[in-house]
């Protein structure tokens, strides 16, 4: 099946390349996806007041004497500190003086003259629900698309918009190649047969350009060759990352059609964004998070320095749905989690595409002051 998931016969947009089919409706995912200065100055005292001309000239002396040394004094000071007139050399930057006062704390204007944002207080939860109600809304009308946009608040994931548990699709494929990556570690530090050049190269080929044989391959691998051990061992790894979702429900409910069907929601899945840089190895998956292939870059991909992987296709109901997860890249270089959904109502895919670009253009004003996604230090 082909790698970039359009719908089977649907037409590519001019320009681009690599037209081919769906990760498949999920009735056929499981063949295909699987300064101051001193105070005061030197004064020359003079050498008598007693009268007589030895006197008056002692005195015409000691106060020559007195002005050169203040003279030669106020010079050095001047000189060092910068004084009323004296410049630092190009380059250079004077030196404060040891008694320098203490700066204003601006308490008169609210101290914002001299803020620059790194103690802002952040925004409260409410806050940023009340932006993102408005950027979904906004998108929603403007594109005529449905949407669903889910971050991370104070509390936990805030969610705005109609979309939110629907089919994984293929941004399934990134706790699969989490899962992966852990078991072929594993079997590394015990010695055990570990197929890193083929897994490598099926990981390479899921993420960069969503190749669903590959993907089902990882599938395979993670569940020793069943899909129901794979479901498994994917929902117990997600839940470890800390998303409650269960990738196993399908067996459970006896209605397996592939691993795309997944239900995930987008605050779910921003709960696993959150914590995946906890895992062993999960560094590799991003690295390939911030390498797609230009016919998949829409939605997060016009946020510079995202990490992000999409899925796309027909829902059992015919709509078609976009939707992406991933890390996107704050003013200080700080990693936030988001989570993005658009169904078209025309059912066109450059309607979806246009949504999702929509809500990513308008992100970074709302994700700011969000808290970051965790580190390894944090876990």
């Amino acid at each position: 099946m082909a790698s970039n998931e359009r719908p089977e016969g649907e037409v590519q947009p001019a320009g681009q390349a690599g037209a081919g089919q769906a990760d498949g409706s999920p009735a056929g995912m499981q063949a295909g996806m699987q300064a101051a200065e001193p105070e005061g100055e030197p004064r020359g005292e003079g050498a008598g007041a007693r009268g007589g001309r030895g006197a008056r000239g002692g005195l015409v002396a000691g106060l020559a004497v007195g002005a050169a040394v203040l003279a030669i004094t106020v010079g050095l000071v001047m000189g060092l500190n910068g004084g009323d007139g004296g410049v630092p050399k190009k380059g250079e930057e004077s030196a404060p003086a040891a008694n320098t006062a203490a700066a204003p704390d601006n308490d008169d204007n609210g101290g914002n003259d001299s803020t620059d944002g790194a103690d802002a207080t952040p925004p409260t939860d409410e806050e940023q629900q009340a932006k993102l109600d408005k950027l979904a809304a906004e998108v929603s009308k403007k594109n005529n698309v449905q949407v669903g946009v889910a971050i991370l608040g104070q509390e936990g994931p805030l969610h705005a918009g109609k979309l939110n548990e629907e089919g994984a699709w293929s941004t399934i494929k990134v706790p699969i190649a989490g899962a992966v990556e852990e078991k072929l570690r594993h079997a590394e530090a015990h010695g055990q047969p570990a197929p890193r050049a083929a897994m490598e190269a099926d990981m390479d080929a899921a993420i960069h350009y969503s190749d669903n044989d590959a993907a089902f391959r990882l599938w395979m691998y993670v569940g020793d060759g069943s899909d129901r051990t794979a479901s498994y061992k994917v929902r117990d790894y997600m839940r470890r990352v800390g998303d409650p979702t269960n990738a196993a429900k399908q067996f459970e409910d006896g209605v397996y059609i592939g691993f795309g069907a997944i239900k995930w929601k987008l605050t779910d899945q921003v709960k696993f964004m959150n914590g995946f840089r906890c895992m062993n190895g999960s560094d590799k998956v991003l690295e390939r998070m911030g390498h797609i292939i230009p016919e998949h870059r829409y939605g997060l991909a016009k946020i510079k320095g995202a990490q992000f992987k999409g899925g796309w296709g027909p829902e059992p109901d015919g709509r078609f749905i976009y939707r992406q997860l991933g890390l996107v890249p704050g003013p200080d270089g700080e990693m936030t989690p988001v989570a993005i959904m658009a169904i078209p109502n025309d059912g066109l895919e450059p309607t979806a595409w246009d949504g999702v670009d929509a809500l990513a253009k308008e992100l970074p004003d709302v994700l700011e002051g969000a808290p970051p996604a965790k580190t390894k230090d944090d876990c």
